[in-house]
């Protein structure tokens, strides 16, 4: 049977606050001593009663007790101030109801000008956060999520001066009533593709001069790059976050490696999706010539082999195997190891599946296997076990989001 579970929120709002001291006042006032006109009796009476009086106040204030009598004078003064602190409260809220029926969420976006307007709510905006609120400009942030996204709202709240505001998909499209090109940037951080190109088409469609204002993430390259020579992406800055981690990656570990060590290293790629496919364009990329072999494993090896061809028009200076199955499976490791380790110089593995625990079980069987290899694992977010255990064994243990939060240009948000 699933139990309940119950959790004490300290980050409350400044009415919750206001209600709780209002109650406060009132309880503390009758609990010592002070009587009211209309009600006498009502010190003598228990603690549960007194508290149903206080809360009381919230719907008829002290019309039904009458004036406060008897009892000390700064208890007396606790309860005229929960006299007219109640109602307004309750009437302030009843108020604040009624605005937002008739104006829908996003018309809470005020002022927007020379503030950075973030949409999305996932991983990505998170780190976007860290990395701006690091430079103290907290109070310039606009974050807008979309309901059905399933946003991060606890965690997006927890950045101190920064405003949040939840909006329907349909509402996104009521941009165009703002004078948004006062703002000072828009971040289109949204896991929906769809939902970046078309906020930066609104946005350039309203005035083009945006254009330089607007960078926006799209999670799908091929996409992407057959989009190159429209106005959207010509215009406006966009980004994949796997090929800013796997760029990182590449100048932070991999071509360290390369630099010190006299031979043409060998690459082993476990797990060959969006973010191995990255990792492999920035080596083309980047360190070309500085290794000699790349050997790829993943269920579809080739497929994917396939698609990373058709997004790079560089000729290969390296020799390219592929082996497809489960890396868990013993019988690609030895097929790729006779294959790919002929001599004494031991491979760079760089294990990125979507699973950290077989990340981890492989890089550290490929440890007792290869003493001096560069091993990198991924974990798909910060993981404290995984670093421990990976300082243990000698791994590198990486994740994308830091990798991305590093990489992040400080031209985007500054």
């Amino acid at each position: 049977m699933p139990r309940l579970v119950f959790r004490f929120d300290p980050e409350l709002s400044w009415k919750s606050w206001t209600a709780i001291i209002i109650f406060c006042s009132g309880f503390s006032a009758l609990v010592l001593g002070v009587d009211v006109s209309e009600r006498p009796g009502v010190p003598d009476t228990n603690l549960l009663t007194k508290a149903y009086y206080a809360l009381g106040l919230f719907v008829l204030g002290g019309l039904d007790l009458g004036t406060p009598t008897g009892g000390p004078l700064y208890a007396r003064v606790l309860l005229w101030i929960a006299y007219f602190g109640a109602p307004i409260w309750t009437a302030s809220a009843v108020f604040e109801t009624i605005l937002y029926a008739l104006r829908p969420p996003v018309w809470h976006v005020r002022s927007i000008k020379n503030k950075t307007v973030i949409l999305g709510g996932s991983e990505l905006t998170l780190g976007f956060l860290n990395r701006i609120t690091a430079g103290g400009k907290s109070g310039r942030i606009v974050v807008i999520v979309d309901e059905a996204r399933h946003p991060r709202l606890d965690e997006l709240r927890s950045y101190r001066g920064i405003r949040v505001f939840v909006v329907s998909g349909d509402q996104l499209h009521r941009l165009r009533r703002y004078p948004l090109h006062k703002a000072h940037k828009f971040l289109l951080l949204s896991e929906n593709d769809e939902v970046n190109f078309e906020v930066a088409s609104i946005l350039l469609e309203q005035d083009p001069e945006l254009g330089s204002k607007i960078v926006y993430h799209v999670s799908n390259l091929r996409f992407l790059r057959v989009l190159q020579d429209t106005a959207v992406v010509q215009q406006c800055t966009t980004f994949n976050q796997y090929e800013l981690a796997a760029t990182q990656l590449v100048r932070e570990r991999l071509m360290q490696r390369f630099s010190d060590t006299e031979h043409r290293d060998t690459v082993v790629l476990a797990g060959f999706g969006r973010f191995g496919q990255s990792i492999l364009e920035q080596l083309e990329r980047h360190a070309a010539g500085a290794f000699s072999q790349v050997a790829i494993v993943d269920l579809y090896a080739e497929q994917q082999a396939l698609i990373a061809d058709e997004q790079v028009h560089t000729e290969r200076e390296y020799d390219r195997y592929t082996y497809e199955g489960d890396i868990d499976d013993p019988e690609i490791w030895q097929r790729l190891l006779a294959d790919v380790v002929t001599g004494d110089e031991e491979p760079v593995f760089v294990i990125t599946t979507g699973d950290d625990q077989t990340n981890l079980r492989c890089a550290i069987w490929l440890r007792s296997k290869f003493h001096n290899a560069l091993i990198i694992s991924r974990t798909l977010a910060p993981s404290s076990f995984a670093k421990g255990v990976c300082e243990e064994h000698d791994v590198v243990s990486v994740n994308t989001s830091e990798l991305v939060q590093v990489s992040i240009p400080h031209a985007w948000y500054r």
